[in-house]
């Protein structure tokens, strides 16, 4: 349950920055305003995000930058 309830907590501050953000944030940029969080942790979890359409990610050179999808801009949950 601790995995579980962290995983959370990681995926709400991850859509927190997002839509605090007026720019595309890259991984590396997300792990460091959550404190130092691994950056292969904070990249797996924005996938997940992104699979569930509540966040969108593109690359640029070799960075994977992330935004807040359009439609869930609000902070609408799913």
């Amino acid at each position: 349950m601790i995995n579980r309830k962290k995983r959370e907590e990681l995926k709400d501050n991850i859509l927190k920055i997002l839509r605090n953000s007026e720019r595309p944030v890259s991984t590396q940029e997300l792990a460091d305003k959550l404190g130092g969080k691994p950056w292969h942790s904070v990249h797996t979890r924005c996938l997940m995000l992104q699979i569930n359409g509540l966040i969108e990610g593109f690359r640029v050179g070799r960075m994977n930058l992330w935004v807040i999808n359009k439609r869930n801009k609000k902070g609408a949950k799913k």
